[in-house]
Formats: C-alpha cells, structure tokens, sequence
C-alpha cells in the first residue's frame, strides 16, 4: 500500500509540473521572425522552401512564428490563408538594406535564402 501511496504523489507531481511547464510556456512564446528571399534567382526553390517552412510550423508548439519576405512584413504565419501567398512575387535581388526594416525585431531572426548575403544577428538557412 505504501507503494502505490508513493507512486500516486509522484504521478500528481508530476502531473502538476507538466500542466505548469505547459501554461508558462503557452503564454510565454519565442518570437520568430522568418524572412524568404524572393528573389527571382530563388524561384525555382519556393517548393523546397514552403516545405521547410511547413516543417518548421509544425515542430515550433510554443513559438510564435512572424513571416515576412525581403520586400515586405506578411504578418503571423499561423494567420496566413496559403503558405502560397508568401511566394507571390519574385523579382530583383536581395539587398541589406532590404533587411533593415527588420532591425527593430527582439526575437530570434531566420533568413531562408541561397546564402549570397549573410547579414549578421541573422540565422542563414541556406537553398
């Protein structure tokens, strides 16, 4: 009896850290800034890149994951109708000072691209 007493304490405390572990980080989430390279020379790996974003979006349960592109903020990933629409232009190419508008970010910052640029404070993941 004394066993299945202590074994029932460890499984409500346990129990208890997981439901605290959960809610703290539920309210707490990383923000992640995702931002593609558009550029037409990237056209051809928009497939490989919606795959790796799609990828990411599932394994990232308490991130909270902002898209954008070098031409533009798209906003939260998870408000997104298509991950299509993240691809929609692609023309010139990418330039610093079109990562600028990015500086003000406090999260973590990825760059999916071919790796011609690497600015830094920037993750690269390169296609």
């Amino acid at each position: 009896m004394k066993y299945l007493k202590v074994f029932s304490l460890f499984i409500i405390i346990h129990a208890v850290a997981w439901t605290g572990a959960h809610a703290y980080l539920d309210k707490n989430k990383e923000e992640i800034l995702l931002v593609v390279d558009t550029s037409y020379s990237m056209k051809q790996k928009f497939p490989e890149i919606k795959a790796w974003i799609e990828d990411y979006e599932a394994n990232s349960r308490y991130k909270k994951i902002v898209i954008g592109t070098d031409k533009a903020l798209l906003g939260k990933l998870s408000e997104l109708r298509r991950k299509e629409e993240i691809f929609r232009t692609a023309f010139g190419n990418i330039k610093e000072a079109n990562l600028k508008r990015y500086n003000n970010n406090k999260g973590k910052k990825i760059l999916l691209s071919d790796g011609t640029l690497k600015p830094e404070d920037w993750e690269l993941v390169e296609f």
